[in-house]
């Protein structure tokens, strides 16, 4: 099962490797755009219907109506306690430097704010908690402040784009209020995510009765959406986002099929409607297969037969290099992708060439892509290839923002997976296909 691909749905008894799904209204190319907008707290709405949407607890009660009958106000000891609660609660915001590698806190701190919070009474106390919340663990403003300079020196003193990138990245990191971190792991708690959206009633009442008030809070509004209702007569499609194991005793079991295979069952179950199910796949390793090409082709050849005539006249005049040093360095960096007259040059090309990495590049006759190679084996169907599908940091140095769609077809399944372990054959589709004709005929390798 391939590491990169991280993934949706599915309890598989007590041996915890699971698969969330998402369920969407159709199979076009917003689908990488909505994926990248989902927050594992506060936007998958179809999860809430099922036993694990259950409330805990008592009904919510409004904070505005509690405070025409709560105390006047909250003693010491109390505050003492709720202070002590949200240190313990709210994880630190970890440095930038091991942010991808800071542990998640434990969940029996997000149960604690949750238990806690639905025993204060109603009113005050419940005000106060959600102020303090709001106030203290908010924003870091001298780190805002502080990369902000950096942002703004970067850009006077005229350095390299990267390194304006960088400091823009730590400032945009930064910006993130510490309560996020609390929010996005009571969303992962089974009933956590109807306990934000009650959470979220209940400041915006607050709000209207002016029971709490502030921009602090309104920000915490805005970071938990209102739930929306969705006509489950119009989903046609399921899009299965990534999958990953939890324990490493299960490292090289193949779950994958398997996990799959039940999810598409749950879904049949509960939205029979539901035809078209795919996946929304990573590229890993792309942009380094790319940059290797373009210097192995630049030794050997003094040029490039990757790209057209024309299509490198245009790439040499925005770059201001005729060779690919340039080229590979923007590639290398990232900083390619802030211009916009070379992401629309390199547009087809790149299609084209990432087409040919998923289809054409082989390891013992298999695709080289791993995440391919795993969709493939279970049956699959080489689907769409979306342009800046994935346009955070991590998804343009891995695959220069691309992603792809693996289909299954379930009637289809087992013969595809036999063509592909017995003859090698990969099942594509037309788009895919068409470019893979457009490389043959406009690249050299």
């Amino acid at each position: 099962m391939p590491a990169n691909e991280t993934a949706l749905y599915g309890h598989q008894g007590g041996a915890a490797a699971w698969c969330w799904w998402r369920v969407f209204s159709g199979l076009s190319q917003e689908a990488s755009r909505g994926m990248s907008r989902l927050s594992p707290c506060l936007s998958p709405r179809s999860f809430l219907r099922g036993p694990w949407a259950a409330p805990w607890g008592p009904r919510r009660v409004s904070v505005a109506a509690g405070l025409r009958r709560g105390p006047a106000s909250c003693s010491s000891a109390s505050v003492a306690g709720m202070e002590e609660l949200l240190s313990r609660s709210v994880p630190p915001l970890p440095p930038y430097e091991t942010k991808e590698k800071a542990p998640p806190p434990a969940e029996l701190r997000s149960a604690e704010f949750v238990g806690y919070y639905r025993g204060l009474e109603p009113g005050p106390p419940r005000a106060e908690l959600l102020t303090r919340l709001a106030r203290d663990f908010g924003v870091d403003h001298g780190r805002v402040a502080e990369f902000s300079t950096k942002v703004l020196q970067a850009r006077e003193q005229q350095r390299e784009l990267g390194a304006l990138l960088q400091a823009e990245d730590r400032l945009r990191y930064y910006l993130n209020p510490q309560y996020r971190g609390l929010f996005q792991h009571l969303g992962r708690l089974e009933g956590g995510l109807r306990f934000l959206v009650e959470l979220r009633g209940d400041l915006v009442e607050g709000l209207a009765t002016k029971a709490v008030d502030g921009p602090h809070v309104k920000a915490i509004v805005k970071e938990v959406p209102p739930l929306e209702t969705e006509d489950t007569d119009k989903i046609t499609t399921a899009i299965f986002y990534s999958i990953s194991l939890t324990q490493q005793g299960l490292q090289g079991v193949e779950l994958g099929t398997y996990l799959i295979k039940r999810v598409v069952k749950e879904l049949q179950k509960e939205l029979p409607q539901i035809k078209a199910f795919s996946t929304l796949s990573p590229i890993p390793g792309f942009t380094k297969w790319l940059v290797g090409l373009l210097s192995s082709q630049t030794k050997e050849l003094e040029r490039s037969e990757l790209f057209t005539e024309s299509e490198w006249q245009e790439i040499s005049e925005i770059t201001g290099d005729s060779t690919t040093e340039t080229l590979k360095k923007l590639l290398n960096n990232n900083e390619w992708v802030r211009s916009e007259k070379l992401v629309k040059v390199l547009h087809s090309p790149f299609m084209r060439l990432c087409a040919w990495y998923l289809y054409g590049e082989k390891h013992r006759g298999y695709a080289l892509n791993p995440v391919a190679n795993f969709h493939l084996q279970n049956g699959s169907v080489m689907w769409r290839i979306n342009w800046m599908g994935d346009t955070s940091p991590r998804g343009i140095a891995a695959s220069c923002g691309m992603m792809v769609n693996y289909r299954y077809f379930l009637e289809d399944t087992a013969s595809n997976s036999a063509a592909y372990l017995g003859t090698k054959q990969i099942k594509a589709s037309e788009q895919v296909l068409s470019l893979v004709y457009q490389f043959q005929q406009n690249s050299k390798l």
